[in-house]
């Protein structure tokens, strides 16, 4: 049997933590393994529990969104960060996503849409609702038109990593590289991409459905 992808909710709406669990208990891939109601057990459940998944509102009271994202990136390095809102300024996004966050999903979305980006991350995707991507990607200097056919495979390769969160160092030690040789792969890539950051790259990572796989 698979492995399920364990989960914990944190949102201080009881009615939206009622319909986000339902959603999710009804997915036999997926356990929900502690609810959060505030910034701070948000935090501390995270460091208990070691799930795959935080689902993270970002309007609690207790600690800030950042905060938490900024200490478990640390502590939890494996947890990936998803953030449900109905709070959509582009600074602040751009912030979170900087900080870690792998999903952004809006509060007017389907229930469906949050099952779709656990599924994501937990392989080392991201997720984004569409208006925000789009919103984010129109802003960025990525290259609308530059598909994953201008990539040679060894930056592919490595662009895969790379949207899975590992650090240069890491890179080059999973392929025997040198350093300096990723960092001029993820030099050439960014340059055929379009893109200055790793943001930036899961934005056109998202947009083009590339397989992180």
């Amino acid at each position: 049997m698979t492995q399920r992808v364990r989960v914990l909710l944190a949102d201080d709406h009881p009615l939206i933590r009622t319909g986000i669990r339902t959603a999710l208990c009804a997915e036999p891939e997926i356990e929900l393994v502690a609810e959060a109601s505030n910034g701070d057990e948000a935090y501390a459940l995270a460091l208990q529990h070691r799930p795959d998944v935080l689902l993270l509102d970002l309007n609690m009271p207790g600690l800030s969104p950042l905060e938490i994202v900024a200490r478990l990136r640390d502590e939890v390095p494996s947890l990936n960060v998803v953030v449900l809102t109905a709070f959509d300024d582009d600074v602040y996004v751009r912030s979170l996503l900087n900080a870690g966050v792998k999903g952004y999903i809006l509060k007017d979305e389907a229930l469906e849409a949050v099952v779709q980006a656990i599924h994501s991350v937990v392989v080392g995707g991201t997720w984004f609702s569409e208006t925000i991507a789009r919103r984010l990607f129109s802003q960025s200097d990525c290259d609308a038109f530059a598909s994953p056919a201008v990539l040679s495979e060894r930056e592919k390769e490595i662009l895969r990593y790379l949207l899975r969160g590992m650090s240069n160092q890491e890179i080059a030690k999973e392929l025997g590289l040198a350093e300096q040789t990723v960092r001029n792969y993820i030099s050439r890539i960014y340059n055929k991409l379009g893109v200055r950051s790793r943001t930036e790259a899961a934005l056109w990572a998202w947009m083009h459905q590339f397989n992180v796989l």
